[in-house]
């Protein structure tokens, strides 16, 4: 388990960490409660189990869009991840929607090194992800609804571990 400011987070279950691992694009939903409006995006994303942080999502964008200013404001985001892949046995068999905060990465050693793993796992996008408007995004993940290609549904909580 890994320790998220004063509290425990326990592991992802299995089957998110296997989704979250394979695929690289997710929806991010993101809410701008002054505006009563939401914004969704197409999102290059890297899944990571930090030492410091535990199991995170991170993402990155241009600090110029309505997305990074809605994200000064909002931190409860959401992401839809599907698996789309051709060369799998599960591919297409779940979407899982995660929600979280999202935490724009202001130390620098911190956002250097996820920059870092980011390009790494998104080698054909620097476009997005390296340059000095570009900013790092973290996503604390707090509970995640796994449904599979049958409408069945499996929920889980941050705060109840397994599903």
């Amino acid at each position: 388990m890994a320790r998220d400011g004063s509290q425990l987070k326990p592991p992802f279950p299995e089957l998110v960490r296997e989704m979250l691992s394979k695929c690289r694009l997710a929806y991010l939903s993101t809410v701008d409660s002054a505006m009563e409006s939401s914004h969704l995006s197409l999102m290059r994303f890297t899944y990571l189990n930090d030492a410091g942080d535990g199991e995170v999502v991170i993402m990155s964008t241009n600090t110029k869009t309505k997305k990074f200013e809605m994200l000064q404001r909002q931190k409860g985001v959401a992401l839809l991840v599907h698996d789309f892949g051709q060369n799998s046995l599960s591919a297409g068999l779940y979407s899982i929607t995660l929600n979280g905060n999202c935490r724009i990465v202001e130390n620098k050693a911190k956002a250097d090194y996820y920059r870092k793993m980011h390009l790494a796992h998104n080698p054909d996008y620097p476009q997005f992800i390296v340059g000095e408007d570009i900013a790092i995004l973290c996503i604390d993940v707090t509970s995640a609804r796994i449904c599979d290609i049958n409408d069945q549904v499996t929920k889980w909580n941050v705060g109840e571990g397994k599903p």
